[in-house]
């Protein structure tokens, strides 16, 4: 009995290091964006993902303007809701209230997937890549 204790024990704080640890890479530092890309629409938008698991979105400065990103989310013509992110069950990343699941996750990039709303048999892949503003 005591060695089952042990093994959940040991279960559970391997879980939260793991979740920790993703969780870590989603959260952009302060020159760091995600670029967005999703192969069932299109977009050209890049995101940061907070500590406080909210997220901003940004669009790139037009090229008359120099080289940056400008805030999205409320840009005074369009108020958006609450913005969140969260991780679940060590594979699940949901995003405001979407459940995608964690493909690949590495510091450069992440894969993440779902089936499309509309042909439930349609598998769509988002890919986020890290691009630095310097």
């Amino acid at each position: 009995m005591k060695k089952i204790v042990i093994l959940i024990c040991l279960s559970i704080q391997f879980s939260c290091t793991k979740q920790k640890e993703l969780e870590s890479i989603f959260i952009a530092k302060k020159n760091e964006y995600w670029q967005y890309k999703d192969d069932c629409g299109s977009s050209h938008v890049y995101f940061k993902f907070n500590k406080k698991r909210d997220y901003d979105k940004y669009l790139s400065k037009p090229i008359n303007e120099g080289k940056g990103f400008d805030l999205f989310s409320n840009d005074g013509d369009l108020i958006s809701g609450p913005r969140s992110w969260s991780i679940k069950n060590d594979s699940t990343f949901v995003w405001d209230n979407e459940d995608y699941k964690i493909e690949k996750c590495n510091p450069k990039q992440i894969i993440l997937s779902y089936y499309h709303y509309k042909e439930k048999n349609r598998k769509c892949k988002i890919t986020l890549n890290k691009v630095l503003d310097k």
